[in-house]
């Protein structure tokens, strides 16, 4: 997909578009055309989020900077 299918699929995931299930599908779409590990995941949690350190209610990233993020992802080469 390219960044502007990965837009179009990620406002529909931001936006709850569909049931529990095709949401689902969805994210796993997204997962799948994206470096990133579990990129859809950002939508709704910062980056190394933990609830005890962080306060989820100031995270509020657009669609297009999680798509940049998840495009612009290179693993660790060992």
């Amino acid at each position: 997909m390219n960044r502007s299918e990965l837009i179009v699929l990620g406002t529909k995931v931001k936006n709850s578009e569909g049931t529990e299930e095709e949401l689902d599908e969805l994210m796993k779409l997204f997962d799948k055309n994206v470096p990133y590990p579990h990129g859809s995941n950002l939508f709704f949690y910062p980056e190394n989020y933990n609830s005890r350190k962080h306060n989820i209610s100031s995270y509020s990233p657009t669609v297009e900077e999680v798509v940049d993020k998840c495009l612009s992802y290179e693993a660790i080469r060992l």
